[in-house]
């Protein structure tokens, strides 16, 4: 056993992720001469997060038509036009050099992809200008595919990637643990990238379980930096019936039955005061997210919310026949991949059974994505030699608000990471391993067992969730968040003598669950910080005290650092190489889009 490890493994390139970012960075490094190490903690295109899309993605029909040589493509939605609707849609928070990538490098990838997908087997529906909808397990049966067609490639499931290890502010290795047995592998690596998705801090999401911001902590500690933090978007999600609370086919069903009238309403019965231009501007598209969380989170601040927190969708305006024909548009797609009467292996009996005999519908609010991450540049470096970040696990291109698609932005990133990184493994030295990092990162890890009369992992993690819920959701305000900086800073001191029930290390859910929490903690008090600084709304940050977005102060970012143990926040502008930047005030996040100097049109 060589310094205190199980096993050893010399790899060129560490890809972490058994998603989307971290296949396709895996596939391209592998393509560019690297040798490869894929590591999963779960199994590989069945975990992660894209599994739980709904699974629209797109580009431009631009290049859909020039490029990718679609009939069905609208070349009039151009790559500028997209790239126009992106910054504005982040509130003009994005990295415009990181929005340019996406734009370029979106239709490169995708065109990779669909030849995946179709060598797969899946079947996509395809629609103007350049999109396809597809389930989640479709998108990442297709990714691979890719993964089957590329040599040079070693797969580690069921391993957790715990520690960056780094020297001299290089990259020279990565701590894994094997899950099964609990055996610490250390990877002797030259770059890392790290595709492992983001954090949600919440109890009411529509991720999987165990998004707790693993990889943006893992490159905090390594010495990246964290930005956007504080923007995490949320839509509707399903609170009955109560075995699909979670699911996404409320929002699913708005997007594809778009024939279909609703109206939403509170507890009492009465409309949410959702004007009429706002329905026409957003509902049936992704702008409906942000809508329905801000509507959603006023009303619930007011105490208008139904028995499960969520409000109701009254359909009986339309008539029987015209309830038939959307569930039939809505299953003449979705049959594709699920069975007739199911979404994602849930019946929709009682759905149907409810939107039939007028039965308002109660939808919550349920968290997706954090727009924020370890802070990249267009070529997803860190500013850490040897560490790439791509994905949700990154930040830049979706500033305050994401209106595109994760799908494309996990794979195009993910794609230019692992070219990246393969080409720094083919011109760098090995760095030596810090033999007192990977010491002191042993002792971490399986110090947990020693520990002694602590909180249990999973009280603390509920705890965080808690705290999060209170003072750090929809609606916030100074007195929320410091309150919620209080709990977490209390629930941080209590990690540090999180107490393990089970002493084995041979799949210990629980062990691996305390070392989750801590990047979790760290995630969240990035996000709360930079909630408390930022006193004004922008996109998915949304104060009741502080109202109005204000870009003549606040269309800036911020960014947190670790030193010697402490975070410590910096604020910078967004990269600006294209658009100019705006300035005044706009008097909410609704009233941002209703601007008619804004020119929004997506």
């Amino acid at each position: 056993m060589l310094h205190g490890f199980g096993r050893i493994i010399e790899t060129d390139v560490v890809a972490v992720g058994g998603s989307g970012a971290g296949i396709t960075a895996a596939v391209y490094a592998a393509r560019a001469g690297a040798r490869v190490a894929l590591v999963s903690k779960g199994k590989i295109g069945a975990s992660g997060n894209a599994i739980m899309a709904g699974g629209g993605f797109g580009v431009d029909g631009e290049s859909g038509k020039n490029l990718l040589h679609l009939d069905f493509a609208d070349p009039s939605f151009t790559k500028e036009r997209l790239f126009d609707c992106i910054v504005k849609e982040s509130f003009y928070l994005a990295d415009q050099n990181m929005v340019r990538q996406y734009v370029d490098d979106g239709p490169i990838v995708i065109k990779d992809y669909l030849g995946w997908a179709e060598r797969a087997g899946q079947d996509f529906f395809c629609c103007p200008p350049a999109n396809w909808i597809a389930s989640g397990l479709s998108f990442t049966k297709a990714l691979v595919q890719g993964l089957k067609e590329t040599a040079g490639i070693q797969t580690f499931e069921d391993m957790m990637i715990v520690e960056v290890l780094t020297n001299e502010k290089t990259v020279c290795g990565a701590v894994g643990i094997d899950i099964y047995t609990g055996e610490a592998v250390l990877f002797r690596t030259k770059a890392v990238v790290i595709g492992t998705g983001g954090y949600m801090p919440f109890s009411m999401n529509n991720t999987v379980t165990d998004m707790t911001g693993d990889g943006p902590a893992m490159a905090y500690r390594a010495g990246a930096r964290l930005t956007d933090m504080e923007f995490i978007l949320s839509f509707p999600t399903a609170v009955v019936p109560q075995e699909m609370r979670g699911s996404i086919y409320p929002y699913v069903f708005e997007y594809n039955m778009r024939n279909l009238k609703y109206t939403i309403r509170d507890k009492n019965g009465d409309p949410l005061p959702i004007p009429e231009e706002v329905v026409k501007l957003s509902r049936g598209g992704k702008l409906s997210k942000l809508v329905t969380s801000y509507y959603f989170g006023y009303a619930a601040d007011q105490g208008l919310a139904g028995p499960n927190g969520g409000f109701f969708y009254d359909y009986s305006a339309n008539s029987r026949e015209e309830k038939e024909a959307g569930l039939k548009i809505f299953y003449d797609r979705f049959d594709r991949w699920h069975k007739h009467g199911y979404y994602k292996g849930e019946s929709l009996a009682e759905v149907e059974r409810m939107l039939f005999a007028d039965e308002p519908i109660e939808v919550g609010i349920g968290a997706e994505y954090c727009m924020g991450g370890v802070e990249i540049d267009d070529q997803m470096q860190t500013g850490v030699d040897g560490l790439y970040v791509a994905g949700e696990a990154g930040s830049g291109v979706f500033g305050a608000c994401r209106v595109g698609d994760g799908l494309v932005e996990m794979m195009c990133q993910g794609m230019r990471a692992g070219q990246n990184a393969a080409a720094y493994a083919e011109q760098s030295n090995l760095q030596a391993l810090d033999e007192a990092q990977s010491a002191q990162c042993l002792n971490k890890i399986f110090g947990i067992f020693e520990h002694r009369g602590g909180m249990n992992a999973l009280t603390l993690y509920e705890e965080i969730q808690k705290a999060c819920d209170e003072g750090f959701g929809l609606i916030r305000s100074e007195e929320r968040l410091q309150k919620a900086l209080w709990h977490i800073e209390e629930l941080e001191e209590a990690w540090k003598n999180v107490t393990l029930v089970s002493q084995s290390r041979a799949y210990n859910l629980e062990w691996l669950g305390a070392l989750q929490t801590q990047n979790l903690l760290t995630c969240c008090k990035a996000g709360i910080l930079a909630a408390i600084e930022r006193k004004e709304s922008r996109g998915c940050h949304i104060r009741k005290d502080y109202p109005q977005v204000d870009h003549d102060n606040y269309l800036i970012k911020y960014v947190h650092h670790d030193e010697a143990g402490e975070m410590k926040t910096e604020t910078r502008r967004p990269i600006a190489d294209c658009m100019p930047l705006p300035t005044g005030k706009r008097e909410n996040v609704i009233k941002y889009f209703l601007d008619p100097a804004l020119k929004y049109k997506r």
